[in-house]
């Protein structure tokens, strides 16, 4: 990458970093709250994270009492992200009750061995900064099926590599695959894998059930762009994925 591009992407991670996606009375990073959160989430990833306003826009509806934030940047890797410097000096901060970890879509498969170096190196930053690290389990990618980019290898790569840092998976992979099973016309990505605003609110909905531990069915919160019956399945596919329904 030049370096002009480098500084560039740097300072719209940086800026990205400084938004956050809160509710109620939560200001911004580094800024006073009128209201303590319940908890602080901070998201890491590509734009697998970030279309649609953001998996954390979502999570932050369904949990109006949390804060949270997101560092994002276009097909970046954790490896990326590491090596760029803006999450770990996040994470080092502190004050971050979970961070979510979302690797570049094909890397678990394309690559494992960077998928478990670098989600172990960000995995030791936030245990050391009193935080947890959730893995965030991606989904089938119809244009990489064929190079093993499947739903069932990617659900052993995340619950492997979980398993052996000790670290939570948030398997939005398997409810996306729940979800089209019982309703195949329900369009949940694209064909190179990034969510509709059906598929972000989903994973935001297994977030949500990861992290706080209850049932999403029955949260009262849908985006704007979903009706009602269709948001209710998606809580219940997320409920049923994590064995909550």
């Amino acid at each position: 990458m030049r370096a002009g591009s480098f500084v560039q992407r740097a300072f719209v991670v940086c800026t990205t970093l400084i938004v956050l996606t809160s509710c109620g009375n939560l200001g911004v990073l580094g800024g006073k709250t009128q209201t303590q959160p319940s908890r602080r989430i901070l998201f890491i990833g590509n734009s697998y994270t970030s279309v649609n306003g953001g998996i954390d826009k979502q999570l932050a509806g369904l949990d109006p009492s949390s804060e949270t934030a997101r560092i994002d940047a276009g097909g970046y890797t954790l490896q990326n992200h590491w090596t760029a410097g803006t999450a770990l000096q996040a994470i080092r901060k502190g004050g971050w009750n979970y961070v979510v970890l979302q690797e570049q879509s094909q890397t678990p498969i394309f690559d494992p061995g960077k998928f478990r170096e670098f989600a172990g190196d960000f995995d030791g930053a936030i245990r050391s900064s009193g935080g947890k690290a959730i893995l965030l389990m991606t989904w089938e990618r119809p244009d990489s099926a064929k190079q093993g980019v499947t739903i069932s290898n990617l659900a052993t790569a995340y619950e492997t590599v979980g398993r052996n840092l000790g670290a939570t998976v948030a398997p939005a992979g398997l409810a996306f695959a729940r979800s089209l099973h019982a309703k195949p016309d329900l369009v949940l990505y694209s064909q190179d894998g990034h969510p509709t605003l059906y598929g972000t609110y989903l994973a935001a909905c297994v977030l949500y059930a990861t992290i706080v531990g209850t049932s999403p069915v029955g949260n009262p919160y849908s985006d704007s762009g979903i009706n009602s019956e269709t948001s209710a399945f998606l809580q219940r596919m997320a409920a049923e994925t994590l064995g909550l329904y």
